[in-house]
């Protein structure tokens, strides 16, 4: 499975899981990301150098102070205070409850020896098992000499650890004082004991016993130390304007990266006042967008995806609009004239429409404006430069097309560029600027052409240029259904011929007719010997089954080319076509089966019918009729032009009369012009051959063999 699958199939996913979602509500959360990320871009302030240094790395240019500025050297700030800090000692508080709890610890063990001893394992076997049942593990060696002992001499030795451990651990016992304690503990404890047996286990248990008394008390200690830092003055340097803060090509100091963010070139900074200001033109360039889109475009208002497609592309282009800002205050100005407004009017006017383009470049331009601070002449250069090619592009633009427009916007862009830099005073860059400007449309319609193929998957939207893709024989779907259903293939092909004219002929898109048609049977490849185009002469495999089982199959070819289609991420509208080209028709072969074998009894129609939505639009309408018209010539023994004609005539009339086209917009002008076209295809493609005579020859063609 490749890249481009597994992202699909991600997608997909994740569409499935905001679907469970109100429309209304995802419409909401993009809006409000759209804002958010807008405001943060246009409000944050960031400095002409800002990007241009970092610690440890060479700077890339020679770098001047601006003005005289008094900075905080953190840095050495930051060493006197971690001095101040280090001269304050840890403070440790006393625990009384570790005695008690040694003393615990203590009973617990001898009533586990006491316990353990009586069983009858091995001697090492016993010390592990004392060893786990206890609260804090001892030497092994002191719990095994612990065993050899009697239980008075247990007692003996219990009662001088016990004394012992009261007397060391009054005192404080702290981490670093442990082994001295430990080692008091032992020879107390030896020289209490009478029994000088015993003094051995004795000294060794209560050394194994001692614990640190004394908790290091962290929040006091981070206090002082605080203190301590807070109480060291902060180290002020100067720096006079023009003096040299780093040279090219010298290592970035932390010193002078303090000095950059004093002077405001280093890091980011919000200010109240600006995202006051770009919330309000946030809110206005919304509440604009909104009521437009949904009188005007409801089909993208009541999508959340094309709002989020839509909104994507206004952040990215503010986005770049703010690193081209800065660029051009510390490079150039040139970079100023990299504007992409190009790039978002020609994929605009492709994934959504003219309009929309229009609009978008026309928020771009005022975009532009607010992220230059009021420049007047870049400001102009975005709107204009995005105005041209969100006019000679659309949805059903080429590739070619689409290069060619890339072409022309380059020279727009250029002429343009020309202009804007004749509005300013300083002309010496006009050249410059003019050549930088045809680079740019030449940059922006690469970079259109090139996202296309990735935005048309990712949200879905039916292009010419993926229709285009879509019609091409080497698709995996079209040459499987040609070597499975070789029939159904060829019969997909005239439909397309049909489809096409008759779309063109009532106004409709002849494109997505035509690449409908290629698709709109390739769920019978699934039962590929079930349709007669497919079979080959006597092998009819719905003569051993009953009618109604017959006509389920037929049925069911809707249903598996739908999810065939679906499954390979194929536009939704063409999905749509597809399952829409039967409507609710019946299968009136199997029917009129039905009813000459049931003679008796009634036959329930709605069995015959195909259960699906009838056609919603032209195209859909033209494919249904395309589709019925062409498969009934098929069954014509002796074609003629009026058997033709009248065959084309009492087709539609039924799809009519069953009420097939009740919800698509054809109107009686368009059925006639699109009878006509059929009948004018038709009779070309099954008028009478000429019947050739049978030569005597080795290579005489046969009867009917010729072409006529």
């Amino acid at each position: 499975m490749g890249y481009r699958t597994k992202y699909l199939q991600m997608v997909a996913r994740m569409r499935a899981r905001l679907s469970k979602t109100s429309t209304s509500f995802r419409r909401w959360v993009v809006a409000a990301a759209i804002f958010v990320f807008l405001i943060v871009i246009m409000s944050i302030e960031i400095g002409p150098f800002g990007y241009l240094v970092e610690v440890g790395k060479p700077s890339t240019r020679t770098i001047i102070a601006p003005r005289t500025v008094q900075f905080v050297d953190k840095a050495k700030t930051r060493e006197q205070q971690d001095a101040a800090a280090a001269v304050v000692q840890e403070v440790f508080t006393y625990d009384g409850s570790v005695v008690r709890a040694v003393e615990s610890n203590l009973n617990n063990l001898f009533s586990v020896v006491g316990e353990t001893d009586s069983s009858n394992t091995a001697r090492q076997e016993k010390a592990e098992k004392i060893n786990q049942n206890i609260t804090k593990r001892l030497p092994t060696d002191v719990i095994a000499s612990l065993l050899d002992l009697s239980p008075d001499q247990r007692t003996r030795v219990r009662e001088v650890v016990a004394q012992t451990i009261g007397s060391v651990m009054k005192d404080h016992v702290a981490e670093d004082s442990l082994e001295d304690a430990s080692e008091r503990a032992r020879r107390s404890a030896a020289d209490s004991q009478q029994d000088s047996a015993l003094k051995g286990v004795t000294g060794d248990l209560a050394a194994s016993l001692v614990q640190p008394n004394m908790m290091l008390d962290s929040k006091e200690t981070e206090k002082r130390r605080k203190a301590a830092r807070d109480a060291v003055e902060p180290v002020v340097t100067t720096k006079l304007q023009g003096e040299v803060i780093v040279n090219k090509g010298e290592i970035v100091t932390a010193e002078q990266v303090d000095l950059f963010k004093s002077l405001g070139f280093k890091q980011p900074t919000f200010t109240a006042m600006n995202i006051l200001h770009m919330a309000i033109f946030t809110s206005v360039l919304l509440l604009a967008f909104g009521p437009f889109l949904k009188r005007y475009r409801p089909n993208i208002f009541n999508s959340p995806g094309l709002l989020a497609l839509m909104g994507m592309i206004i952040v990215v282009f503010t986005g770049v609009a703010k690193v081209l800002t800065v660029a051009s205050s510390s490079l150039s100005p040139f970079w100023g004239y990299l504007m992409p407004s190009a790039a978002v009017a020609l994929m605009a006017a492709v994934l959504f429409d003219n309009v929309v383009a229009v609009m978008l470049v026309i928020s771009c331009g005022i975009i532009a404006g607010i992220v230059t601070g009021g420049n007047f002449s870049v400001s102009v250069f975005t709107l204009l430069g995005g105005l041209f090619p969100a006019l000679i592009v659309s949805r059903s633009s080429t590739r070619h097309e689409l290069r060619r427009a890339g072409l022309y916007t380059s020279f727009w862009v250029a002429l343009v560029a020309f202009i804007a830099s004749a509005l300013i005073q300083i002309r010496q860059d006009l050249l410059l600027h003019t050549g930088i400007g045809f680079l740019n449309g030449a940059v922006c319609a690469i970079v259109a052409m090139g996202s296309l193929p990735f935005l048309e998957t990712t949200f879905r939207i039916t292009t010419n240029t993926w229709l285009l893709e879509l019609a091409s024989p080497e698709q995996e779907l079209l040459k499987e259904l040609s070597m499975k259903a070789p029939g159904t293939y060829s019969h997909s092909v005239m439909v397309a011929n049909l489809a096409e004219a008759g779309a063109r002929e009532v106004d409709s898109d002849p494109l997505l007719a035509r690449v409908a048609a290629y698709y709109h049977d390739v769920g019978k490849m699934k039962r590929a010997q079930f349709f007669v185009e497919n079979q080959p002469a006597e092998s009819n495999p719905h003569n051993i089954i009953s009618p109604n089982l017959s006509s389920l199959v037929i049925i069911s070819h809707v249903k598996d080319g739908v999810e065939m289609l679906e499954k390979n991420n194929f536009p939704p509208e063409l999905v749509n076509i597809v399952r829409q080209h039967h409507g609710t028709g019946i299968i009136r072969y199997f029917y009129e089966q039905a009813l000459e074998g049931q003679e008796h009894s009634a036959v329930d129609e709605s069995r015959f019918r195909y259960h699906f939505e009838k056609p919603r639009g032209k195209t859909a309408g033209i494919l249904l009729l395309a589709d019925a018209v062409e498969a009934t010539a098929r069954t014509l023994n002796q074609p003629s032009v009026s058997t033709i004609k009248q065959l084309v005539d009492r087709v539609v009339e039924e799809k009519l009369e069953d009420g097939q086209l009740d919800e698509c917009s054809l109107t009686f002008s368009d059925l006639t012009r699109t009878k006509k076209v059929f009948k004018k295809i038709l009779i070309n493609a099954y008028h009478i051959r000429v019947e050739y005579p049978i030569g005597k020859g080795t290579g005489a063609r046969s009867k009917g063999e010729g072409r006529g």
